[in-house]
């Protein structure tokens, strides 16, 4: 094949053939670069995998560990600064990381780039000195700052956070600035362009230049790059198309990773010893780090800045100061590997353990309310490690050997190792993973045999027994700071009842006294609680602690029993905690507490209100009315209580609480929240201290009650309703307006409410407004272009379609194999696109045969293209005009378009001619395809050249591009130059004359043309082996040369001319024998030597083809009727020369015309002609006398009275039409109803009438201009015949008359000129005037004021009293005849009236039915698809089916789940179209590759017509649960392959049931599924997940849809039923031929007789009597001599095209 084009790299095989074997091993150079998804995806399984926990701060700490180490040389404050721009008007959301470091030079830029590229190995363009890496100086906490290591993170940390990174840095010492992006888009760019993907390019530009930044979509990089100005070097890492996700994550956890970074970096931020507040620092700033991070939003949102020193709950802050003594240690191992370590003590104090809890740590939520004996640190690790200062978050070590808890108590308590938390310091010997987030061998090596413990005390290394160090450390630590409680005097154990948790009820111990920091509290002593609500004194009853206890123990926290003080007032007694005993509380002030409670009794309760607003008993006031202020006079604590009172129980809405005092009376503030609607009762209760009681001791507390109600306000807003979205523009629709009051309650709407209805860039119109409990504005409409700027298009859509556009619309040009490419829109009423389901155009080619139907869904888009694929017409040799019809089927109102499809020849070769011409010569011998041409054996066949034709056969130039596709098969050797010139090689014919030999010539384009021909061998009879022998057979060798003088050769009809004897060696040879003349058959040969002869039996037969002759010469000349063929065949014979028949079937017979002007059929042809090869071969001629067929119309006379006037509404002239048969005489036999006469209004059109034009009834327009009148006459249903088109003169306007009568003007006397006017505006046309005079009588009176109307009275003047009295008869006769008319025209009138509203009505009602029916909602497939309406495309397997049963359709939605996103296609090469264009994503199934076989087998339990046994459950096939929309045949080919025979079956056990029933039956059962959504395979196995189907929710749309309920089905039925009925019966009046026939004899109609009666017979005798009318006024108006002028002959041809135009 021919290759395309080289790449550079790529190894090239040269073969001879495709199929050729390698005869030894080659190599293939191959290249294997990393995808771009390495860089891109780099981060997302490093930070994905982080157990569970947000990795999103992890990412930030990547590039801040660059950030330290680009400042780990600077002698000033190190700057660090984190930016999350998240302000979209500035381009956001952006992440930038600011440092104020040495910066990159463009090498070290390119080399940050580079992934995986470890400071290890990178260049740098440094001295040579410094381009190795130097390992830095050990610092305490390895706080080195060298934590920028591998080469990997940046990269991770900006792809896991964005799409995009623009890495800007200026070096120290250096005026530019370097700049480089590196993004996903960009790499996705280059991979579709072929480019290198791992290049890019670096810009260096001055400080502050930012012209090449989008300003409208990075303005916030504007104001980063201006911040460049002035600083001596920096890097600024820009993160763009930062996830939504992450952007969420960072606004509402802000503090949660501010705080994760604070404890990630707390040594670095807060120097050596940590953030411990408890020292005095010298020195604020022990660190000269400074990591700040600000969140900007979107105005009026403050943005929030935080820098990680002031984070003071991270966790190794809160380890720190809530420690109260440091083990330190140090661990050494191979190398220089070092372990710095912290252990910290913190003490138990009081009541609870002072461990530090993280407070974003997630609740358990079995945790109880009650914390008994918390284990401090618990289960969690001691120690978290740091790697060269900075946190590995996922790496803790538990503990080593000599900090364990032992398994034995010992010295020391064993909760102490409880109390306890470290923290490792590692070197960088210590190997860690590229994200940072985990050691790879920090625990392992820390537990190896060669690994050294020292104690550090003070600075100094100590070489002691580092378990024992740590015992005495932590005993001393106990005895040091732990502060516990003593419990004496054992009661003995209880059950608390109180506790909700029922494990945590008992054991409880009793103890009497307890001793706790240094006091001794016992049962019966009072005392007075701390941190309770409220604060409350009482008698000690018991002490409890958790626990099986006996005697006296020591314990952490427990609990007192109190009997609250003085008990007058308080009955009651409470248990809390030791703690919140008030150890600084002296026992004179419990004793005053409890004596000031004992004057607290209330006495009486009096209600003011202070500012004399006073509410009243079961008074309404209006939502939000505040109520008052309120004094009360008391003598105790006062409550104030709000209830809402409603069906489902009393709601309290305000409570208030007063204390008493003696010097002034309490003050409740005015209550403003009363907005809810309802019954309120307030209630004013006494209460004693927090008893809620309302009585104490038997007595009642004072109280105070009032009920009253709260309605809606007045309206101050409204909202709108629910309206039916979306909206179209052009439908009505309605705006419902819900009225609210000031808290939003709906209310009444005020009533001089006039709405405003205003649209960006439509116009909104409405009829008017309803007003009722709710407001309506009704039949709202909205006009106009919809502007998609505005966004007017998300809330107006377009409306129905009303127009339908096609472009081009001038004529289109396309040659032939080409598309035409139309461009289709669909328009609303408003010129806007618009879009509906099942929008669909069509495009039909009208005017040759087998033209191609287009179809293109404008459903989602409004448009589309039509005729994308090349028309294949069949051979165009010359321009062909095609008429292109477009139309939506689904709308039949939307007019239909058509274009003009000019189609042009092809420009392609379609022809290949071969012919022979020798040099020189102008004889040309054209070869015809599959010739079979004689050659003479080992002769060369030269002199052969070709042409070139496109298929409008046209010869085409040679050019070289086109000659180098010329292929022939006889030779691989073609020489170009030659081709060129129209030459074909030379070809050898072979020597041996064996067997024919074919010989091909093609051209090789889009498509090839071939051309071949056929080389029979010729030569001539040889006769060889002549010998002569001696008398007894032997040869003798005594002859020579002279023979052959003397040998002789003779035979009947031989020619000897031709004859020739050669003499060979021993024997003489004769050739070239050939006879003349006579008959074929069997000759004998004579061969005569001397007085010897011998005789040679040969069969002769026919020559070679030269005549062709008639067997039966027919009388001549041959009569034949124009159109029709011979009576009898014409047989004709090829012979030879001398009248033999031939029997060569490679003759190729034809019939020409000798003159070729004379236009006849094929059948009527009148000379042979017969072909040989390049010869032609003559034959007999045959005359032939064609008659004219007398029966054939060509034309059509129309014949009129060109003198006639013609008036306005009067009856034409009689028209009369022949028709012209070929001989020139009339047609006889011509049905009239096939006739048909045609009116339209203008000039003539050429042959054709206009688009315009009319059936035409008998009678003139009204409308008087110039008009052209066009005979048809229908010949068959696709050919007709027409006439001269008549222009008529112009009709004749003779008076003025208004278009409607005007009604009567009524005025008055008034100073309104309105009131005065009796015409404003009256317009007159002109018409036909009346023959007759008008007598008009008007009165005159005196009174003006009273205005008498005339009588009109007409009449007509004669001049005899003869024709006065004809005129009087005809003028009563023309009256009643009149009266007549009017009778039938106002019944007629009437009942058209009835019958149109009646079947408006009833079509109306059934369509309101279908809509909603159709609206109603449904199951749907929401499977989006695309592809659908693309040629050869059905779509997605989800659409093709529905299914009526929900079961149904969610089991066999789950069963082919994998399916149902496949898309089903016609061809192979529809399949893999799409297949390429999605780069392999979609699945897809061609039908021709689907194997199908028409399955009608039954049920696997049904043989041979009867069950093998009785199934329950309702077995069905799945495949026939189906109902396809369309497609059902292709449908049926993918169900069955895709479905095969799956069952579906009631409920499992069902299923089991059948399927052991066809088991045991020796049948194979196929897949099951049951209703209930389980499904057993085909080898038997149910259950699991896997066998069972979610709900129809979680399939998520992709399930089949249900179709539409059968009542809409049998609504279509009957509505067709109806129609088709309807079409019969007009159907049946169509067919009535004469319009005598129709008006006489009605038998024929008996089906209909009621409508002929009820409705024809009126209509047709309202004609006649219209006749009848005319006639008479005639007579009336024109003269005697007029009338015989006019008088016509009776033509019933107008009166039927009248009524046929009418139905």
């Amino acid at each position: 094949g021919e290759i395309d084009e080289l790449v550079d790299g790529k190894t090239l095989h040269l073969f001879e053939s495709a199929d050729q074997k390698l005869t030894a091993a080659t190599e293939e150079r191959i290249e294997f670069l990393p995808h771009y998804h390495t860089l891109v995806q780099c981060g997302m399984y490093e930070y994905y995998a982080s157990e569970g926990q947000k990795a999103l701060p992890y990412a930030f700490a990547e590039l801040i560990d660059n950030a330290l180490s680009a400042t780990a040389k600077n002698t000033g404050i190190r700057r660090i600064e984190i930016r999350l721009l998240f302000d979209e008007s500035q381009g956001g959301p952006a992440v930038v990381v600011m440092d104020n470091g040495c910066g990159m030079t463009s090498k070290q830029l390119n080399n940050w780039a580079v992934y995986r590229l470890s400071k290890f190995i990178r260049e740098n363009d440094m001295k040579r000195e410094e381009t190795g890496y130097v390992r830095p100086d050990p610092v305490p906490r390895s706080l080195n700052s060298d934590i920028s290591y591998f080469g990997v993170g940046g990269k991770q940390a900006v792809f896991y956070i964005g799409q995009s990174v623009r890495m800007i840095s200026k070096p120290a010492g250096s005026p530019d600035v370097h700049e480089f992006i590196m993004s996903k888009e960009d790499f996705e760019r280059k991979e579709m362009n072929k480019e290198e993907i791992y290049s890019g390019f670096i810009r260096n530009r001055k400080p502050g230049d930012y012209s090449h930044v989008n300003g409208s979509e990075e303005q916030f990089l504007r104001n980063i790059v201006t911040e460049e100005e002035g600083k001596e070097s920096f890097t600024a890492v820009v993160i763009t198309g930062v996830q939504q996700e992450h952007v969420t994550f960072l606004k509402h956890n802000y503090s949660l990773w501010t705080r994760e970074l604070a404890h990630s970096y707390h040594y670095y931020i807060h120097g050596v010893d940590g953030n411990d507040q408890k020292k005095k620092k010298i020195n604020d700033h022990v660190s000269n780090i400074d990591i700040q991070i600000s969140l900007l939003e979107r105005s009026p949102r403050v943005p929030r800045v935080m820098n990680l020193r002031e984070v003071d709950n991270d966790m190794q802050t809160l380890y720190i100061n809530s420690s109260f003594s440091t083990f330190e240690f140090k661990a050494t191992g191979a190398g220089d590997s070092l372990v710095e370590g912290l252990i910290r003590y913190h003490p138990f104090l009081y009541d609870q353990e002072t461990f530090p809890v993280d407070p974003y740590a997630l609740e358990d939520e079995d945790e109880d309310c009650v914390i008994l004996n918390s284990e401090a640190r618990g289960k969690r690790p001691i120690f978290e490690c740091f790697w060269n200062g900075r946190l590995i978050p996922y790496t803790t070590v538990s503990e080593f050997e000599w900090c364990a808890r032992p398994k034995k108590v010992g010295a020391v308590p064993l909760e102490c190792y409880n109390r306890i938390s470290g923290v490792l310091f590692a070197n960088d010997r210590f190997q860690v993973s590229t994200n940072k987030l985990t050691f790879m061998d920090l625990e392992l090596q820390l537990r190896d045999n060669n690994t050294i413990f020292t104690r550090v005390h003070n600075g100094q290394e100590l070489r002691v027994n580092i378990q024992r160090e740590f015992t005495n450390w932590l005993k001393d630590c106990h005895e040091r700071f732990d502060k516990q409680v003593m419990f004496q005097g054992f009661l003995g154990l209880t059950t608390r009842t109180d506790v909700a948790t029922k494990r945590l009820q008992s054991p409880w111990a009793q103890f009497h006294t307890i001793k706790w920091d240094g006091k001794t509290y016992k049962k019966g002593q009072c005392v007075k609680s701390v941190k309770t609500n409220p604060v409350f004194v009482g008698s000690i009853v018991k002490f409890l602690l958790y626990g099986e206890h006996e005697g006296d123990v020591y314990g952490t926290g427990g609990y007192v029993q109190i009997a609250l003080e003085p008990k007058e007032l308080y009955d009651e007694l409470r248990i809390i905690p030791i703690s919140k005993i008030d150890r600084l509380a002296a026992a004179a002030t419990i004793k005053k507490k409890i004596g000031d409670e004992l004057a607290k009794l209330p006495d009486q309760l009096r209600v003011t209100w202070p500012e004399g607003n006073a509410w009243t008993e079961s008074e309404a006031r209006p939502a939000g009315t505040p109520m008052g202020k309120q004094t009360r006079s008391h003598t105790n604590t006062l409550q104030c209580n709000t209830y809402l009172i409603s069906p489902k129980g009393d709601v309290q809405t305000n409570s208030h609480i007063g204390v008493h005092s003696s010097k002034w009376e309490y003050w409740f503030k005015p209550m403003e929240n009363l907005s809810k609607l309802g019954n309120y009762t307030l209630r004013l209760q006494t209460l004693l201290s927090d008893n809620s009681a309302s009585e104490w001791a038997g007595k009642t507390l004072p109280n105070h009650t009032l009920k009253f109600s709260i309605k809606e306000g007045e309206a101050v807003s409204f909202v709108l309703g629910i309206i039916s979205s979306p909206v179209h523009v052009g439908v009505p629709f309605s705006i419902p307006l819900d009225f609210r009051d000031e808290f939003d309650y709906p209310t009444q709407p005020p009533c001089d409410i006039k709405p405003q209805l205003e649209c960006s860039s439509l116009q909104l119109h409405y009829e008017g407004i309803a007003i009722g409990t709710t407001c309506v504005i009704k039949n709202v409409r909205a006009m106009g272009k919809i502007s998609h700027q505005n966004k007017v298009g998300d809330v107006y859509l377009p409306g129905p379609p009303h127009t339908l556009v096609v472009l081009p619309e001038d004529v289109l040009s396309v040659e032939n194999r080409t598309p035409a490419n139309f461009r289709v829109e669909v328009h609303d009423e408003y010129q806007n696109i618009t879009t509906q389901p099942k929008l669909t155009v069509r495009c039909q080619l009208l005017g040759a045969p087998d033209l191609p139907v287009d179809v293109v869904d404008c459903s989602n888009t409004g448009s589309g293209a039509l005729l994308t694929k090349p028309l294949l017409l069949k051979t165009v040799n010359t321009e062909q005009i095609l008429t292109a019809k477009f139309n939506i089927p689904n709308h039949r109102t939307v007019a239909c378009v058509e274009r003009q499809l000019r189609v042009l020849p092809s420009s392609r070769i379609s022809r290949l001619e071969i012919y022979r011409q020798e040099e020189g010569s102008d004889d040309v011998m054209v070869l015809q395809n599959a010739e079979r041409i004689d050659w003479t054996a080992g002769d060369t066949l030269g002199s052969l050249r070709f042409r070139l034709y496109d298929e409008g056969n046209r010869l085409v130039s040679l050019r070289p591009k086109l000659t180098s596709m010329i292929k022939v098969n006889w030779t691989a050797d073609i020489n170009a130059e030659e081709l060129s010139q129209g030459k074909l090689p030379p070809l050898s014919v072979p020597s041996k004359a064996q067997r024919e030999h074919f010989y091909h010539v093609s051209f090789h384009d889009q498509h090839t043309v071939n051309f071949s021909f056929i080389i029979v061998f010729k030569t001539c009879v040889s006769l060889s082996d002549v010998e002569v022998v001696d008398q007894y057979g032997n040869k003798t060798d005594c002859l020579n040369a002279d023979i052959v003088k003397t040998l002789s050769v003779s035979a009947d009809g031989l020619d000897k001319s031709a004859l020739a004897v050669e003499w060979q060696v021993l024997y003489t040879q004769a050739s070239r024998v050939r006879f003349v003349g006579g008959a074929p058959g069997p000759r004998e040969l004579c061969f005569k030597y001397q007085d010897m002869k011998e005789f040679v039996r040969i069969e002769v037969t026919a020559g070679p083809p030269v005549q062709i002759k008639l067997l039966e010469k027919p009388e001549m000349p041959l009569q034949v009727v124009n159109g029709q063929g011979l009576d009898a065949p014409l047989v004709v014979q090829l012979c030879d020369e001398w009248g033999n028949p031939s029997p060569d079937q490679r003759i190729e017979i034809m019939m020409k015309a000798v003159m070729p002007q004379l236009k006849v059929h094929l059948g009527e042809e009148r000379s042979f002609l017969g072909s040989f090869g390049r010869k032609g071969i003559p034959g007999p001629v045959v005359k032939l006398n064609l008659i004219p067929d007398p029966n054939k119309p060509v034309e059509l006379s129309v014949k009129y009275d060109t003198a006639a006037t013609l008036h306005a509404g009067d009856i034409f002239p009689v028209f009369t039409v022949i028709v012209i048969s070929e001989e020139g005489t009339p047609v006889r036999n011509i049905c009239p109803a096939n006739l048909s006469m045609l009116l339209w209004k203008g000039t003539v059109s050429g042959s054709y009438p206009p688009s315009t034009s009319r059936f035409n009834p008998c009678f003139i327009p009204e409308l008087a201009g110039q008009y052209v009148v066009q005979f048809v006459l229908a010949l068959d249903e696709t050919k007709h015949l027409w006439s001269k088109q008549v222009r008529t003169h112009t009709l004749f306007p003779v008076k003025l008359a208004p278009e409607a009568p005007p009604s009567t003007p009524v005025v008055s006397n008034s100073s309104n000129r309105t009131n005065r006017t009796l015409l404003d505006s009256f317009s007159l046309k002109i018409m036909k005037c009346k023959s007759e005079y008008i007598l008009q009588f008007s009165p005159e009176i005196h009174q003006k004021s009273v205005p008498i109307t005339p009588y009109i009275l007409p009449f007509r003047f004669c001049n005899d009293a003869e024709r006065q009295k004809v005129v009087v008869s005809l003028s009563k006769k023309k009256d009643r005849l009149s009266q007549t008319v009017l009778m039938y025209r106002e019944f007629f009138d009437t009942n058209k009236q009835l019958t149109s509203e009646l079947e408006c009505r009833q079509c109306i009602f059934w369509f309101t039915i279908l809509t909603k029916i159709e609206n109603q909602p449904r199951r749907k497939c929401s499977i989006s698809d695309p592809f659908k309406g693309s040629p050869q495309v059905l779509g997605k397997v989800g659409h093709l089916a529905l299914v009526e049963d929900d079961d149904a359709a969610k089991v066999i939605s789950w069963h082919l789940l994998g399916d149902m996103d496949c898309v089903v296609t016609e061809t192979t090469s529809a399949a893999k179209r799409i297949y390429d264009d999605t780069q392999g994503r979609q699945q897809v199934i061609p039908l021709e590759t689907v194997f199908w076989r028409p399955n009608d087998r039954p049920l696997p339990h049904i043989r041979n017509g009867s069950p093998l046994f009785r199934p329950v459950g309702n077995p069905v096939f799945v495949k026939d649960m189906l109902i396809f929309p369309e497609h059902v045949e292709s449908c049926n080919k993918v169900f069955t392959s895709l479905l095969g025979d799956t069952i579906l079956i009631d409920d499992l056990d069902s299923a089991n049931h059948y399927r052991r029933g066809v088991v045991q039956n020796k049948m194979q059962c196929p897949t099951l599924l049951t209703r209930q959504g389980e499904r057993i395979r085909s080898n038997g196995k149910f259950g699991g997940l896997q066998n069972k189907a979610p709900s129809i929710e979680k399939l998520r749309g992709q399930v089949f849809g249900a179709p539409l309920p059968k009542e809409h089905n049998r609504i279509h039925h009957q509505i067709g039923n109806k129609h088709t009925a309807s079409l019969g019966a007009l159907e049946e009046l169509y067919s009535v031929s004469d319009l005598r026939y129709f008006v006489y004899d009605l038998s024929s109609f008996k089906s209909y007789s009621s409508f002929i009666e009820l409705y024809l017979f009126p209509f047709v005798y309202l004609i006649y009597n219209t006749c009848l009318l005319k006639a008479v006024f005639s007579k009336i108006v024109f003269s005697p001599l007029q009338q015989h002028s006019l008088k016509p002959k009776c033509s019933f041809i107008p009166i039927y095209i009248y009524i046929l135009k009418f139905f």
